[in-house]
């Protein structure tokens, strides 16, 4: 599932292949993946553009759209707006040459393409989504889109004492509250699972009973495992082997001390960690 460091790697790859490049037809290929717009507008608004920069805020990836067109210059243009849901991601073709996806290889079939971005020099930017829960729309302001939505700031910018005052002015076990967005946005099941195998840290922990090193801890190993992660490109495969990302399966042994995962569902999503080293 695609969470804030899959979404940076799409942000930059996009910045690599697109940006700069105009638009000159868009290929809605399932008008479910739109959100809260006709498949007319989409397309509309778009082609003759130019991608002119991205956003990024937690999962949610904004792309601004600059018109071509001297007449149009100064007319103010919606963003592109994309969420990747459960299986979404990005690849970019050139003319008579392998696609090339945003995790760096060929890998994956050229498939569940919902929108496709054609560029005058016929090379173009898929949108795939194989189950749907992504969305593809149009965002007058994104800064209004975000705060309309109750986000948080950013798990890769915020900044130490806001997190753990955060942190500190919740209720609940500490795993669910890692996954609220309105508290910082972009963690995701994964990721809230490593970092709480990092500090040794029970996902069913109440937050009031974490010590000062605890959530010292939660934020270092946030700030550590997300970053960790986008510098290998999204690559998991890559990530040190003491993670548990690399056992995180039914079966799985700790990294640590080899004791056979629990697997439990918490807030919802299936957590997994270590019994013995996780208290």
């Amino acid at each position: 599932m695609p969470e804030l460091p899959e979404v940076e790697t799409f942000k930059r790859f996009v910045g690599c292949h697109a940006l700069g490049k105009k638009i000159c037809k868009v290929q809605v290929l399932h008008a479910k993946i739109l959100e809260g717009v006709p498949a007319e507008r989409f397309i509309a608004a778009i082609e003759g553009c130019c991608l002119s920069g991205t956003l990024r805020r937690g999962k949610h990836l904004f792309v601004a759209l600059e018109p071509v067109n001297a007449r149009q210059k100064g007319v103010a243009k919606p963003w592109l707006y994309l969420h990747f849901g459960m299986t979404g991601y990005l690849s970019y073709t050139e003319q008579g040459k392998t696609m090339v996806n945003a995790y760096g290889d060929s890998s994956r079939p050229d498939a569940h393409v919902r929108v496709r971005f054609c560029f005058e020099d016929d090379s173009y930017l898929d949108f795939h989504e194989q189950r749907l829960f992504g969305k593809a729309g149009l965002v007058d302001n994104p800064q209004d889109y975000l705060e309309n939505r109750h986000l948080g700031p950013d798990a890769l910018t915020v900044e130490r004492q806001p997190f753990i005052e955060s942190l500190q002015s919740r209720k609940g076990q500490i795993k669910p509250v890692l996954l609220n967005q309105s508290m910082v946005a972009g963690i995701g099941n994964v990721y809230a699972d490593e970092m709480l195998f990092q500090c040794r840290i029970h996902p069913e922990r109440r937050v009031a009973e974490l010590t000062e090193a605890d959530l010292q801890c939660l934020y270092a190993q946030m700030v550590d495992v997300l970053q960790n992660t986008v510098d290998v490109g999204s690559d998991r495969a890559q990530l040190p082997p003491y993670y548990l990302i690399h056992v995180r399966e039914k079966k799985g042994r700790c990294p640590r001390d080899k004791t056979l995962l629990t697997v439990k569902t918490i807030g919802g999503r299936t957590t997994y960690f270590c019994p013995v080293c996780q208290h």
